[in-house]
């Protein structure tokens, strides 16, 4: 398979993205997972516990999660693999998933200050998969990722898909 090195993770109807280093050397065997699965376009949300976090759910297909670069305080421009097991602690709203065999949280950081210690199960730690490659972009993208939390999520989309 081959190795992209950038994704770009956008919400669709602002129109707003941001390009991403996929980060092979640190967490290969979710970066090979998540390649495989893109492209990926799913209801967007923002975080409640996590800060400054927008996020999609997309059910577990046949990947197995294995700990590689984890972590619980994610920096501005992280994208995170976070693992969910079979629960129904999904957002108000959320569609109908298949959670048989759990679910994938996608999980952009936009911002400082954001932590996965503080939800409704407690501490909580995944994957970096990828990191900013253009720290200003990341902060031009973070004015649009705050509006989802000012203006709300309904009808937008997460996207995530390889780019040169």
């Amino acid at each position: 398979m081959r190795q992209p090195t950038f994704l770009r993770i956008g919400l669709k109807k602002r129109g707003a993205f941001v390009k991403l280093r996929l980060r092979w050397d640190k967490s290969p065997l979710t970066c090979a997972a998540v390649v495989r699965r893109l492209p990926v376009a799913s209801q967007v949300w923002h975080a409640k516990w996590a800060n400054c976090e927008i996020y999609t759910l997309v059910p577990v297909l046949d990947e197995t999660f294995s700990p590689e670069w984890t972590s619980a305080y994610p920096a501005p421009g992280d994208l995170m693999y976070l693992p969910i097991g079979q629960t129904n602690i999904k957002p108000l709203g959320a569609p109908e998933l298949p959670t048989q065999n759990g679910l994938i949280d996608f999980a952009y950081f936009y911002d400082r200050g954001s932590n996965l210690l503080n939800g409704p199960t407690g501490a909580h730690t995944g994957n970096i998969i990828a990191t900013a490659s253009d720290p200003l972009a990341v902060e031009e993208f973070a004015e649009t990722c705050a509006d989802v939390w000012f203006a709300g999520a309904v009808g937008e989309q997460l996207v995530l898909d390889v780019t040169d």
